[in-house]
């Protein structure tokens, strides 16, 4: 089935019934934003001499004008508002030149919210994206299955945690600064891996135009493709979003009956 569709969807319209029916399906949803342009490529002007030095810039809104309103774009505003019921906030913006070839992901260990899933990620091609260039990849419905949590890699015997780690979370609850649990990180993205191939689920790719966009779930599983040719570029934003009137936490952060809570920066509207 192909998800793109040609034009703005009206508020409560059928077409926009139909793609929010599709992105409940999926978890994940490919459409036109009607950015300008000249928006995108100035988005992508902002950022290029920092990219040049490393892979990605965060909050890159704060600095630049059309990095921000990318992410506040209203036409992408209104369509979360209408599938998730709640005010959309921006907290983050992440801009990159190439692809990442991250390995596969729910953005549910890293974000989360009470009461869950009311966070989702907009991913806007600043360029065309094709499959040579490093697109997305992602587990169309994977956003139905249930959350995985450090605990849950634990439990299945990808790693044991030691009294060091205990130590570190004794210090979080203490106020010490937090530490993200690195070590561990790589065993999360191991039971990822295999949890995909157990599926059966076969995946797609974000091959998207210019000026397109693709939606996702916060428990979608989702990471970057493998970037055949290195000579090419894949400009491209992420903005993540919570919701109004939730909390929202970082499980990475969190262990047992500890969590810790973010006080995100939102992007103002």
């Amino acid at each position: 089935m192909n998800d793109l569709i040609a034009g703005p969807a009206r508020p409560h319209s059928p077409e926009m019934s139909e793609l929010k029916a599709t992105f409940e399906r999926d978890g994940f949803l490919n459409f036109p934003t009607n950015i300008p342009e000249a928006l995108l490529d100035q988005a992508r002007s902002d950022v290029e001499s920092v990219l040049l030095k490393r892979p990605r810039i965060q909050d890159a809104w704060q600095k630049s004008l059309a990095v921000h309103t990318i992410a506040v774009w209203p036409e992408i505003l209104a369509m979360l508002a209408n599938f998730y019921g709640k005010k959309p906030r921006p907290f983050q913006t992440l801009n990159f030149r190439m692809g990442t070839e991250q390995d596969i992901h729910a953005d549910t260990v890293h974000f989360n919210s009470m009461p869950r899933g009311y966070m989702c990620g907009v991913w806007v091609a600043l360029e065309d994206i094709d499959e040579e260039n490093g697109p997305l990849i992602y587990y169309p419905g994977s956003h139905r299955w249930p959350e995985v949590t450090l605990k849950d890699v634990e439990e299945a015997g990808y790693f044991k945690r030691n009294w060091r780690d205990e130590a570190r979370t004794l210090g979080n609850r203490m106020g010490v600064p937090p530490i993200q649990q690195g070590p561990h990180y790589r065993h999360y993205e191991r039971y990822m891996a295999d949890l995909v191939a157990r599926s059966g689920v076969q995946p797609k790719l974000g091959v998207v135009k210019k000026g397109h966009a693709i939606l996702w779930a916060a428990n979608l599983a989702h990471g970057g493709s493998p970037q055949k040719d290195k000579t090419r570029t894949r400009w491209s934003q992420v903005n993540h979003y919570f919701f109004e009137g939730g909390k929202y936490y970082t499980p990475l952060h969190s262990h047992g009956s500890f969590v810790w809570f973010r006080d995100p920066n939102f992007l103002p509207l």
